[in-house]
């Protein structure tokens, strides 16, 4: 059974669902801590100018908690501005989906790890990616491991007997430690596939939302 691993992040890019689909179990890590500024907290849209962030704010407090512990302001004000950014640069394309952004921004989330979590499945779904998803804090990690032997722990956990490793991880792997646990390593090589997008030109890395909304859902 193959095993991809990846925090949960805000409205993912292309590549995170690319990856999702190649895998058998896809393992939210959500036990980790919250890096300020990473992709957990911020995502990219198109926009006539090239492209903008959406951050979802997150207080001081939470910044060396597990992302599974960071809880969202109670102000939902942040939620509407990035719904109406998506709305103001996307309400026009062809496979713009209304009852997307409004059921996900018209949610009352309270931790990140909830919101993320809503906004991966509905693109998941979307997608039609039929990948099971399950959370790392739901597996029974031990306590107190790193990089390889966290993997390792988190692939044998959610049963699998190899790891969808990501692009250049054939740089940092140990691979004798994968093989010593009878674990196969896989690399995916995921690289941005241009596509139309509707203020011409071409930005990757941006939001699945963005691939979506000018191509439509179902991969091909």
């Amino acid at each position: 059974m193959k095993v991809a691993i990846h925090q949960p992040n805000y409205l993912p890019w292309w590549g995170f669902f690319e990856k999702m689909s190649r895998a058998d179990v896809f393992v939210l890590l959500d036990t980790v801590q919250f890096s300020k500024d990473s992709f957990t907290q911020r995502t990219r849209i198109r926009t006539k100018d090239g492209w903008m962030w959406l951050t979802i704010p997150v207080r001081k407090e939470y910044h060396f908690k597990p992302i599974n512990e960071v809880r969202l302001p109670e102000d939902g004000k942040w939620m509407k501005k990035h719904k109406a950014s998506i709305v103001a640069n996307y309400s026009k394309c062809e496979h713009y989906d209304e009852w997307l952004v409004d059921g996900y921004y018209g949610q009352e989330p309270r931790t990140l790890r909830e919101f993320n979590e809503a906004g991966i499945f509905y693109l998941k779904k979307k997608l039609g990616i039929a990948t099971r998803i399950v959370r790392a804090s739901e597996l029974g990690i031990a306590t107190g491991l790193k990089a390889t032997d966290l993997i390792i722990d988190i692939v044998k956990k959610a049963g699998g007997d190899t790891y969808i490793s990501g692009s250049g991880g054939d740089k940092y792997q140990d691979a004798s430690s994968y093989e010593a646990n009878g674990i196969k390593l896989e690399y995916a090589s995921i690289r941005p596939e241009e596509y139309k997008q509707r203020w011409g030109g071409f930005q990757p890395y941006m939001s699945a939302l963005d691939r979506i909304f000018n191509v439509g859902g179902i991969r091909q």
